[in-house]
C-alpha cells in the first residue's frame, strides 16, 4: 500500500509539473563587454496591428545587478526593412527594465538598434527580436475579413498584407476627391442656373420689345385714321 501511495503520489507531482511549465519568452540577449542587453517584445508573440511594445532589460556581466538610468546616453531605434523609428524607452517598477509602447503594423521580422554608451561603455549592437504574426493565426471565429487577409498572405503568413497606414491615407485621399466632385457638381448646377436666368432675361426683354413695336403700330395706325378722318371732314366742308 505504501508503494501504491508514493508511486501515486510522484504520478501527481510529475503531472503537476507538466501543467505549471512556465513558458520561455522569445527575447533574444547580447553580451557587449561588461554589458548584458535583453530585447524583446512586452507581450509575445506580438500580432500585427495590436497594441504592443519593446522591452530591454539592461545588466552587469561582473555582477549579474541591474544598470539604472542605463538609456541616458543611448539612441534606440526600431528598424523594419528599411525603415527605421526611434523608441522611447520610460523604466518599468523592475529595476534594469525599460519598454517603449508601439504598434507593429506589418508582419515579419524587426530589429532594435542601440547606439551610445552605457556605464562608460561603447555599444553598438542590432538584436533581432521575435517576428510579428498576422492575426489570423489565433482568431475565433474567423470572420471573412480575417479569412480574405489570410488567405491573401499565403496560409496566414501576412506578408501581403496592406499597411493600415496606406488604408488610412488611401480613405483620405478618396474623401477628398469626393468632396471635389460634390463641389464641382454644385458650381456646374450654379452656372447651370445662371445661364438659364440670362435667356430666361432675355426672352423677357425681347416680349417686352414686341409689345412695344406693336403698341407703336396701333399708336400709328390709329394717328394714320385720324388724320385722314380730319381731312374727309374738311374736304365735306368745303363742298357745302
Amino acid at each position: 500500500m505504501k508503494k501504491v501511495a508514493l508511486f501515486l503520489a510522484a504520478a501527481l507531482h510529475l503531472s503537476f509539473l507538466a501543467f505549471n511549465v512556465t513558458p520561455v519568452l522569445a527575447h533574444e540577449e547580447l553580451v557587449t563587454g561588461d554589458i548584458r542587453i535583453v530585447a524583446g517584445w512586452v507581450n509575445e508573440p506580438p500580432l500585427v496591428n495590436q497594441l504592443n511594445g519593446v522591452l530591454l532589460i539592461i545588466t552587469q556581466v561582473s555582477n549579474d545587478q541591474p544598470v539604472n538610468n542605463a538609456l541616458a546616453q543611448v539612441v534606440v531605434t526600431l528598424q523594419k526593412g528599411t525603415e527605421t523609428r526611434p523608441l522611447e524607452f520610460l523604466p518599468a517598477e523592475e529595476p534594469g527594465t525599460y519598454t517603449a509602447t508601439l504598434i507593429p503594423t506589418q508582419t515579419g521580422p524587426y530589429t532594435v538598434v542601440i547606439r551610445g554608451t552605457i556605464s562608460g561603455q561603447a555599444i553598438d549592437a542590432q538584436i533581432d527580436i521575435e517576428d510579428v504574426e498576422d492575426t489570423a493565426r489565433f482568431a475565433f471565429p474567423l470572420s471573412s475579413s480575417t479569412t480574405t487577409n489570410s488567405t491573401a498572405g499565403g496560409g496566414g503568413g501576412g506578408g501581403n498584407q496592406i499597411p493600415q497606414g496606406f488604408i488610412d491615407q488611401l480613405q483620405v485621399v478618396i474623401t477628398d476627391l469626393t468632396t471635389q466632385i460634390e463641389e464641382a457638381s454644385i458650381s456646374a448646377q450654379e452656372a447651370n442656373n445662371s445661364t438659364q436666368s440670362v435667356a430666361e432675361s432675355i426672352e423677357e426683354l425681347k416680349m417686352s420689345a414686341d409689345r412695344a413695336y406693336l403698341f407703336s403700330l396701333i399708336g400709328l395706325g390709329a394717328g394714320t385714321a385720324g388724320i385722314a378722318i380730319g381731312v374727309v371732314a374738311l374736304s365735306r366742308r368745303e363742298k357745302i
